[in-house]
């Protein structure tokens, strides 16, 4: 046993399973960002050995700490025993996959909520892997988590809206919740694999359980004199096996089954000479496990894999970095630009493409997702965008199809991999009053219908 763990934080049970597959079958880990953090609050926030509580929304606020290893075992027979039937066939129509020569059609919308003391501003969206649910964080302290409405699991669509969507379960943080991550081999069918990571202000690192949203596990991190610190992003790596955190001028990762202390700390002082500030965002590369990117608010992007890799220097703070599905480029988007650009990996330093037109003036973090060979991204003037990922010539791409779907700022999508579906939420703060607000989390219907 290492002597830095102490017992009663020893968990000897598995946490999560470890999949046995072939690198080739790696998939990216979807990820929620969050709205930019102000670098002042966070670094009000680290240096604190008290932790903050958590609850499970309607039960009573329970400590920071690691549950017992059978609460780790879930079974939950009204979810994965449920018989989904399909709607009658004249009030139905089959689903395509994406096609955005249509105007998205609204499926449903969630419901609205009681008025509380804290603004319930949404801070983007997330599909689970498997696809039957979807992650949305607030600044409210809540992470919400919705399913996708029975109606949809058939392949039929309903042509009128369907009843607003209520949260499957609503945990609460003891902060402003700072990022999320869904476990990337997330399936409904298998309870211990449906989870997610969320890091919050003064608080650990915690894995929520996605089927109860019961506390699994506690991550802390404790720098150099021993004090408790905050993660600002978190992310799933190595098939699930690794978390790695992202804190100010320092990165630590976690074994996923050994709740406790960190077991690696990387320092950017010493292995990333000129790059400093707080690691704002972190992905997974999906075809070379181990390699990891990430990006601060002090106009940098690292790659890293058993060591610093190099260094990519960007015009303002990184709000947002991802993959492409290949492994070899690296989309990345910084605070007020309005747009983002692709990096090839093969060639570091070299920009492929630089995406234009995005509507995006702003510290707010504004989403983007890949979806297959498209990019999409939602922007301050409520107006969902589309570029083509293609091996074209042209350094500047404009996007070639656009719809505006909220009067509010679009802060967060995320597209269906299997279905035809684009969650949007909606949400800023304003200091003028009088502006139209709309802190709103909806699906869109973006295929077509089949023609007999």
């Amino acid at each position: 046993m290492d002597s830095e763990l102490p017992s009663e934080k020893m968990v000897t049970d598995q946490i999560l399973p470890s999949p046995d597959v072939e690198e080739s079958k790696i998939v990216d880990s979807l990820d929620l960002p969050s709205q930019v953090i102000d670098e002042s609050e966070i670094n009000n926030s680290e240096k604190t050995d008290e932790l903050a509580p958590v609850e499970v929304e309607g039960t009573e606020p329970q400590d920071s700490v690691e549950p017992k290893p059978e609460e780790t075992s879930l079974t939950s027979p009204e979810k994965t025993d449920q018989v989904l039937e399909p709607l009658e066939a004249e009030k139905t129509e089959v689903i395509n996959f994406y096609d955005w020569t249509q105007i998205p059609r609204l499926i449903c919308s969630v419901a609205e909520e009681p008025a509380t003391e804290l603004e319930n501003l949404t801070r983007g969206c997330s599909w689970s892997p498997d696809g039957t649910c979807l992650l949305v964080p607030s600044a409210d302290f809540r992470i919400r988590v919705y399913e996708l409405p029975r109606e949809l699991y058939s392949g039929s669509m309903p042509i009128e809206p369907l009843a607003p969507l209520n949260p499957a379960f609503k945990v609460k943080e003891g902060g402003l919740v700072y990022d999320t991550c869904w476990y990337p081999w997330m399936s409904s069918w298998e309870p211990e694999t449906c989870c997610f990571l969320s890091t919050s202000k003064e608080t650990p690192i915690h894995l929520w359980d996605a089927f109860t949203g019961a506390l699994r596990a506690t991550y802390r991190a404790y720098n150099q004199v021993d004090e408790v610190e905050a993660a600002v992003s978190v992310q799933f790596a190595e098939s699930g096996s690794v978390i790695w955190s992202g804190f100010n001028n320092v990165l630590r990762s976690f074994d996923t089954n050994r709740p406790g202390r960190q077991i690696n700390d990387v320092f950017l002082k010493n292995d990333f000479p000129n790059t400093r500030g707080i690691i704002s965002c972190i992905r997974d590369n999906p075809a070379m496990p181990g390699l990891i990117a990430f990006g601060t608010y002090s106009k940098c992007i690292g790659l890293y894999k058993d060591g610093p890799l190099c260094v990519l220097n960007t015009d303002s703070g990184v709000t947002q970095i991802e993959f492409s599905p290949c492994g070899t480029k690296l989309y990345s988007a910084v605070r007020r630009s309005n747009e983002f650009i692709c990096w090839d990996l093969r060639n570091p330093g070299i920009i492929l493409n630089s995406f234009e037109k995005r509507q995006a003036d702003t510290n707010q973090r504004i989403q983007f997702c890949i979806n297959n060979n498209q990019i999409i991204s939602g922007g301050t003037d409520g107006i969902a965008r589309i570029w083509t990922l293609d091996d074209s010539a042209d350094t500047d791409l404009c996007p070639f199809w656009s719809v505006k779907l909220s009067d509010d700022c679009i802060n967060g999508v995320s597209a269906h991999k299997t279905l035809p579906i684009l969650a949007t939420c909606a949400g800023q703060r304003f200091l003028d009053e009088d502006k139209t607000r709309d802190n709103s989390v909806k699906l869109w219907y973006c295929g077509t219908a089949a023609q007999d």
